[in-house]
């Protein structure tokens, strides 16, 4: 048989992928993966005992803020990671700014006349704060390497770094409802530092788990 005929013989069939499809089923796998660190959230951890009252607080909308953000931008570059050729530049830039934001309010709030700028940045977690961070968003990457294994990413040690990022914060996302800290430089180190290391983490794991 002829190379040629072989091509159309193959191809004969193929139907359209129905516009959209992709998307869904990105965010259906990654809903999963959300439920999953919500449920270990709350069974390995527990909620707050003042949910209820910190809901309404600025600390809380602060580290609700600043995870959303992130998240949401590292969804956007995980899609454009996940198509061969599509331009990141736009989200990886974006990135940024949610970071720049709480920089700026670390700075005010650090610079109020007899803060405590070791509570500020310490708080009483500090030394599992991160690594929580980690243990939550764990079910957020496995269900987002899921995800992109069935799309085409060829950029595979960034894309798995845009899954990382895009599960460590929302692993933070969900690790908010049960943290107690409230400070800004709070948590634009320890948050930012657990969400780093599931960027890197993920980064490290795309380099095979993601080959085609």
């Amino acid at each position: 048989m002829r190379t040629d005929d072989l091509i159309a013989g193959l191809s004969a069939r193929l139907e359209p992928v129905p516009a959209g499809a992709v998307p869904r089923l990105f965010l259906a796998i990654l809903g999963l993966g959300l439920a999953g660190s919500v449920a270990l959230m709350l069974l390995a951890l527990g909620p707050r005992p003042d949910l209820a009252k910190a809901i309404v607080s600025f600390g809380m909308w602060t580290k609700l803020a600043y995870t959303f953000a992130l998240a949401g931008f590292g969804l956007w570059l995980v899609e454009r990671l996940g198509r061969p050729g599509a331009p990141a530049t736009a989200p990886a830039l974006m990135l940024a700014l949610p970071v720049l934001v709480l920089v700026i309010l670390s700075g005010m709030q650090m610079a109020q006349p007899g803060a405590d700028t070791h509570a500020l940045m310490m708080g009483h977690s500090a030394d599992v704060c991160a690594l929580n961070i980690v243990l939550v968003a764990a079910p957020s990457l496995v269900a987002v390497f899921w995800a992109l294994r069935r799309m085409a990413p060829t950029r595979l040690g960034l894309a798995g770094a845009g899954a990382g990022l895009l599960a460590g914060a929302a692993g933070a996302f969900v690790y908010c409802f049960h943290c107690t800290e409230s400070t800004a430089p709070f948590i634009a180190i320890w948050y930012t530092l657990g969400i780093g290391l599931t960027t890197a983490m993920g980064g490290f794991l795309g380099r095979w788990a993601l080959r085609w």
